[in-house]
């Protein structure tokens, strides 16, 4: 009797093994798993103790009026809008007022009749124009140093850097 040489060793045993991955993919195809929240084969189902109602948490019944949720918007984007028009870096202030535009399109979705609202997103669009103009000065100056007193700030505020006199 010869033994058998380290080589056919492994041969022989990554054919076993790949013979068997082979059979459980087979069985897998043919008879699929069940997932867990399937009932069980014998079609018995444990039964689950169902906690009485004065047991049971209770959750928030009530919504919240739209009058509500459109006094909410206009707070929450009156809030950001003021961050926003605090904040220096140009980029941040324009997620910001981003995000208190989002919030008061809610607020006008919910009460399209209320006018402080509306008036509260006008704003914030206007601040929106405001900071692309700056952000394109600021990119066109990067482009044209020479330009660069476009920038400049101006006694008047900030709405009169853009346009020159």
């Amino acid at each position: 009797m010869e033994w058998l040489s380290t080589e056919e060793i492994v041969l022989a045993f990554t054919t076993l093994v790949a013979s068997g991955l082979l059979i459980l993919g087979t069985l897998k195809l043919v008879r699929p798993p069940r997932p867990k929240s399937a009932p069980p084969r014998g079609g018995v189902t444990p039964r689950v103790a169902i906690a009485a109602p004065s047991v049971r948490p209770e959750r928030p019944r009530t919504r919240q009026l739209p009058e509500d949720r459109a006094a909410i918007a206009r707070r929450l984007g009156r809030t950001l809008l003021d961050r926003a028009v605090q904040e220096s870096e140009p980029g941040r202030r324009r997620t910001l007022i981003y995000r208190a535009i989002a919030c008061l399109n809610r607020g006008v979705e919910a009460a399209p009749d209320d006018e402080p609202l509306r008036d509260t997103l006008t704003a914030a669009h206007a601040a929106l124009w405001n900071t692309y103009q700056q952000i394109g000065l600021e990119r066109l100056a990067q482009e044209m140093p020479w330009r660069a007193t476009a920038l400049a700030p101006s006694s008047e505020g900030a709405t009169s850097q853009a346009r020159p006199k």
